[in-house]
């Protein structure tokens, strides 16, 4: 959950961002967003740059993190 309020703070994000505020390993990170992505919750219209889909706002609000 923190990744995805730390994109929808951000509104746009690079996965080194992720790499740096979290400490996370580039494979690590590379995994994770792709499972995200896989799960409808964030997507990357531009290469590298990721943000949250409909459905990663409403876990948010479900979680009542927004």
């Amino acid at each position: 959950m923190d990744l995805l309020k730390f994109i929808k703070e951000r509104g746009l994000v690079y996965a080194y961002e992720i790499e740096e505020n979290f400490g996370y390993s580039h494979r690590s990170i590379s995994n994770t967003l792709t499972r995200l992505k896989k799960a409808g919750l964030i997507i990357n219209m531009t290469k590298g740059c990721w943000e949250l889909t409909e459905e990663g706002y409403r876990k948010l609000r479900y979680y009542n993190i927004c």
